[in-house]
């Protein structure tokens, strides 16, 4: 009996510990899982599409990343889709993201970048401006338009996807929050990012 009293304390344990990894499990699912983002740049004089993708599809931290390539003096509308790829077929996240256009928002930066985010930026090879607004009529940045009117060129592309849900009934997205960026940084806003990947991006 003295054997079975020591036993059954850890059993204990280890059932509760299953049941706290099924339930983290479930949560997770609750929310959007976010492995893969993809940007489909359309160019504005025509001829195919160019499609780029930041994807860890295991979820693990070793993400394959597409470099953007851009022609110098070309415009592009660009179309931003979101995946989960630990589900089988992946699942796309997007029409969520649309389905709650009020909770979030897209930010654009980096080096690379001159935009509503970041101010006026002397290094920057493309503009970026939003080309789609919630039912509000704030900006949601999973249509834009890219132009690379800036020279030629090097450097980073910041994607940014924020979700943003009511604080104690207040609106937490509200207008203005792409300059709050560009002067203050992420920290000057509220809500928390739903994943933030970097591509790298080269005008010639």
């Amino acid at each position: 009996m003295k054997n079975l009293a020591r036993i059954s304390p850890m059993l204990l344990l280890l059932l509760s510990g299953c049941q706290d990894v099924e339930d983290d499990h479930d949560h997770d699912h609750e929310h959007e899982v976010m492995t893969t983002i993809t940007l489909t740049f359309s160019p504005e004089s025509g001829g195919d599409d160019l499609v780029f993708s930041w994807a860890d599809p295991e979820d693990d931290g070793s993400p394959v990343i597409d470099d953007i390539m851009l022609a110098d003096g070309e415009n592009y509308d660009v179309a931003m889709s979101v995946f989960n790829e630990l589900e089988e077929p992946a699942e796309e996240v997007t029409p969520e993201i649309l389905d709650e256009a009020d909770q979030h928002q897209v930010f654009f930066t980096g080096s690379a970048v001159q935009g509503p985010a970041t101010g006026m930026n002397a290094s920057a090879v493309v503009e970026h401006e939003y080309a789609d607004q919630d039912e509000g009529e704030l900006p949601l940045g999973l249509s834009n338009r890219i132009d690379a009117q800036l020279g030629t060129g090097s450097g980073d592309l910041i994607v940014t996807l924020r979700h943003m849900p009511p604080e104690s009934g207040e609106a937490v997205k509200v207008a203005g929050l792409a300059e709050d960026v560009a002067e203050g940084g992420f920290g000057s806003i509220g809500g928390a990012n739903d994943i933030q990947v970097t591509f790298p991006l080269t005008v010639e």
